[in-house]
């Protein structure tokens, strides 16, 4: 039998998780309303809302890039004060965030998400 796509997704999450060498110390997945479909994580914290705020976020890019006549977005990438990195990738009409650890080899990270969500890309 087939994999769901919830089974699919963990998968993936903890494949990005387990790829990063220790880079990323969080990965969740949420749809594009926010609703949180899974996460894999060393860390605590309540997923619905991390999944709510992620649908925020990627809700007002939308709107300025809107505004501003530019086509759509691929990615997000903020820097926390901690020196960690907030990532947002969209996926399939999912929203894959990522949380790394201080002062993170990058481009490494950058390169597992793309090796893993080009795969996926519309």
């Amino acid at each position: 039998m087939g994999e769901t796509p919830e089974e699919d997704l963990a998968g993936l999450a903890e494949a990005i998780k387990a790829s990063s060498r220790g880079w990323i110390e969080a990965v969740e997945i949420v749809s594009e309303d926010g609703t949180p479909i899974t996460h894999y994580s060393d860390l605590e914290f309540n997923p619905e809302y991390v999944g709510a705020a992620t649908a925020a976020i990627c809700g007002a890019i939308s709107a300025v890039i809107e505004l501003l006549n530019a086509k759509n977005y691929k990615n997000v990438e903020i820097q926390l004060d901690d020196k960690r990195f907030l990532l947002m990738r969209k996926y399939r009409g999912y929203y894959v965030v990522c949380l790394t650890k201080p002062n993170p080899n990058l481009g490494f990270v950058n390169m597992i998400l793309e090796a893993y969500l080009s795969r996926g890309e519309e």
